[in-house]
C-alpha cells in the first residue's frame, strides 16, 4: 500500500476493490439548504467564497436551532445568461412527504430577510421536479473532481424534467461518485457514466436500484442498513413501498428495526450489527494511515 500512495491512489477505487459495502453510509440529515454559488470554492467550501460574513452568520443561525441541518453549496457548469437569478433551495428529506422548496434572488444580502420556517410554511415556493446533485468537489478529495464530473456532465445533457447541480463535499468520498436525489434525499455511490441516466429514470418512476444505495439521508445508519436488507429480502424497491416503525438497541452495536408495508398489511422486524473493525482502508485520497470502517452484518430477518 505504501507503493500506491507514493504514486497517488484514489480512495474509491481501493474501497471498491477492498469489497466495503454502501449500504448504511448515508449522513443523517433532515433540512439542507441548498445554496448556489458560482464562484470557485476551495477544501472548506463555505469559508472560501465571498458571500457576506453576516449572510453567512444568518444562515447558520437559521439553522442552529434545526437538528440534523446541513448547508450544501452548489453550481452549475456553466451560465447562458449570467444576470439571472441565483437559486436557494430549502429541502425537508423527511421519510414521508418529503419536500422541496425554491427561492430565487438576485444579491446575497437579500438573504438577510431570508426565514425557513416561514418559506416552508408557503406552497407557492414548493419545486415538484427533482433536483439532483453529483458531488464534483475535488479540492475536498481528488476522486470527486475526476471521477464526479464526467457524471455530473452526462447528467446535465440528458435533462428533462429535472435539474442537475454540483455540489461541495457531501461525506464518503472513497464512494465518488456520488448522487443525491432530492426531495427524498437518497444517497447512491460509485455511479458511473454510464449509469446515471438509468438511475436518474428510476428516481423519477419512484424505484430504488440497491446496487449503488448508500441510504436515505432522513434514516440514521443502522436503520438505513435494516431498510437495506429488507428490500433485498423481499425484492421491495419502490420508494414508498415500506414506512419505518422504530427502532431499538437490544444489545451494543446491535438494533432491532420495524417497517409497515401497507400494501400487505404487514410489519418486517430486520436485526442489525454494526462491526466497527469489519474493514481497514483509506477514507481520502491524503490518507497516509487506514482506518477502521464501519460494516453492518444481518442478524435476524422476520415477517411478524
Amino acid at each position: 500500500m505504501h507503493e500506491e500512495i507514493s504514486r497517488g491512489f484514489f480512495c474509491s477505487e481501493l474501497s471498491a476493490e477492498s469489497g466495503e459495502k454502501m449500504f448504511g453510509t448515508a449522513p443523517r440529515v433532515d433540512l439542507w439548504l441548498l445554496l448556489e454559488y458560482r464562484g470557485h470554492w476551495d477544501e472548506n467550501a463555505l469559508p472560501s467564497v465571498r458571500i457576506p460574513e453576516d449572510v453567512r452568520d444568518h444562515l447558520f443561525k437559521s439553522l442552529a436551532s434545526i437538528p440534523n441541518s446541513r448547508i450544501q453549496l452548489i453550481k452549475r457548469h456553466s451560465y447562458k445568461n449570467p444576470d439571472d437569478p441565483l437559486r436557494l433551495y430549502v429541502v425537508v428529506s423527511k421519510e414521508l412527504e418529503p419536500k422541496l422548496y425554491e427561492f430565487s434572488f438576485f444579491d446575497y444580502r437579500d438573504l438577510l430577510w431570508f426565514d425557513i420556517h416561514k418559506l416552508i410554511s408557503q406552497d407557492r415556493y414548493l419545486r415538484k421536479s427533482p433536483v439532483l446533485l453529483v458531488c464534483t468537489h475535488g479540492t475536498y478529495d481528488r476522486c470527486c473532481g475526476k471521477f464526479g464530473i464526467p457524471v455530473y456532465l452526462e447528467a446535465l445533457k440528458n435533462e428533462i424534467d429535472y435539474i442537475t447541480w454540483q455540489c461541495s463535499h457531501v461525506g464518503g468520498h472513497r464512494f465518488a461518485p456520488n448522487l443525491l436525489c432530492f426531495p427524498h434525499g437518497i444517497y447512491y455511490g460509485r455511479v458511473g457514466k454510464g449509469e446515471v441516466i438509468n438511475l436518474i429514470s428510476d428516481y423519477r418512476s419512484g424505484v430504488l436500484n440497491l446496487e449503488k444505495y448508500r441510504g436515505r439521508c432522513c434514516f440514521n445508519p443502522e436503520v438505513q442498513a435494516a431498510e437495506y436488507f429488507l428490500r433485498v429480502n423481499t425484492g421491495m424497491v419502490s420508494i414508498s413501498e415500506i414506512r419505518f416503525n422504530k427502532v431499538s438497541e437490544v444489545e451494543k452495536d446491535t438494533w432491532l428495526v420495524e417497517f409497515f408495508v401497507e400494501a400487505e398489511d404487514r410489519t418486517y422486524s430486520v436485526c442489525v450489527k454494526k462491526e466497527s473493525g469489519a474493514l481497514f482502508g483509506y477514507m481520502s485520497c491524503g490518507d497516509k494511515t487506514r482506518s477502521p470502517i464501519v460494516q453492518y452484518k444481518l442478524v435476524d430477518f422476520k415477517r411478524l
